[in-house]
């Protein structure tokens, strides 16, 4: 179910969202510069796609009305925040979230000759 947009239930929602934007924008953007041979996602949208379904645990746009950035809740915020930041660390598997991703969105593999 959709929820509407609504205003931060809190400072730490505020916090967490910009912590999420933050991450998904510069910080994992600029360390998949780095590790482009290692790395399956490289651009900012493809970083806020696998962390906000991974965070909702389907294609974020079935339970988040759009832009999803405007209308995160806080839990969801919190979550965001928090897995951007195992990401940045390498404490998860970037490739794991992002084949949960594409499952959830029926993407195939994609295959490289």
């Amino acid at each position: 179910m959709k929820t509407s947009h609504r205003p931060f239930e809190s400072r730490e929602h505020e916090e967490s969202l910009n912590q999420f934007l933050h991450y998904a924008k510069s910080v994992l953007p600029s360390i998949a510069a780095m590790k482009k041979n290692t790395w399956p996602i490289h651009n900012d949208h493809c970083f806020m796609r696998v962390i906000l379904d991974n965070v909702c645990g389907c294609a974020w746009y079935d339970v988040i009305p759009s832009p999803a950035y405007q209308n995160l809740s806080e839990e969801y915020a919190i979550a965001a925040a928090q897995l951007a930041k195992r990401i940045a660390c390498e404490s998860v598997s970037l490739h794991t979230l992002n084949e949960r991703s594409k499952h959830w969105r029926k993407k195939q593999y994609r295959l490289d000759f």
